[in-house]
């Protein structure tokens, strides 16, 4: 009988450190916890600025990249909120741009309705690609422009997922046909 309450007394002994334990555990996360939460209010970021679109196909894709990763998909921004600012968000032509009703999704659809038009960014980046000054002169800082000129407007076309030679190929094609028959393809 001796042994047996020996043996329960070791138990419940042992079933309490055990519990402690884990409560310790428990307590010591929760302080790390709020230590890095009063840790990350204690830096100051500098404040993000909004995106500005003037209305430009060759900026739409950019703008809407970082609009969306600031305003679209934050949650704890209501539609009204969403709304405000992108109206703030618009300058130029863009800010002219009227939408069936006054919400923010009726809105960005007016705006993606218009600017994410691939023939047309296409035809942008071409024409920026084609039409790119000769070097007059042999300077570094020339070079550097034409360059990144150059890789800018790959990089824009690479994202329409098209070939180089078919956009090649369409661009070229494109110029050489009639304007009533350019609308037509343009509609295929």
């Amino acid at each position: 009988m001796e042994d047996r309450l020996e043996v329960r007394i070791r138990d419940i002994l042992n079933s309490l450190i055990a519990k402690s334990s884990v409560s310790c555990v428990h307590n010591h996360e929760n302080a790390i916890s709020q230590a890095n939460s009063k840790l990350k209010l204690e830096i100051k970021l500098p404040e993000i600025p909004l995106p500005v679109f003037r209305g430009r196909y060759d900026e739409w894709p950019s703008f809407k990249s970082q609009f969306d990763n600031v305003i679209t998909n934050n949650n704890d921004l209501n539609e009204s909120q969403k709304l405000y600012y992108l109206k703030a968000s618009l300058q130029g032509d863009a800010k002219l741009l009227e939408a069936v009703d006054d919400s923010f999704e009726s809105l960005i659809t007016a705006l993606k309705t218009r600017f994410e038009n691939k023939r047309l960014l296409t035809e942008t980046h071409m024409n920026a690609i084609l039409e790119i000054e000769k070097l007059t002169s042999e300077s570094a800082r020339d070079i550097r422009s034409m360059t990144d000129i150059l890789n800018k407007n790959i990089r824009a076309l690479k994202r329409n997922n098209l070939s180089d030679l078919l956009l090649l190929n369409i661009y070229h094609s494109e110029k050489k046909i009639d304007r009533e028959t350019r609308k037509q393809f343009e509609q295929y």
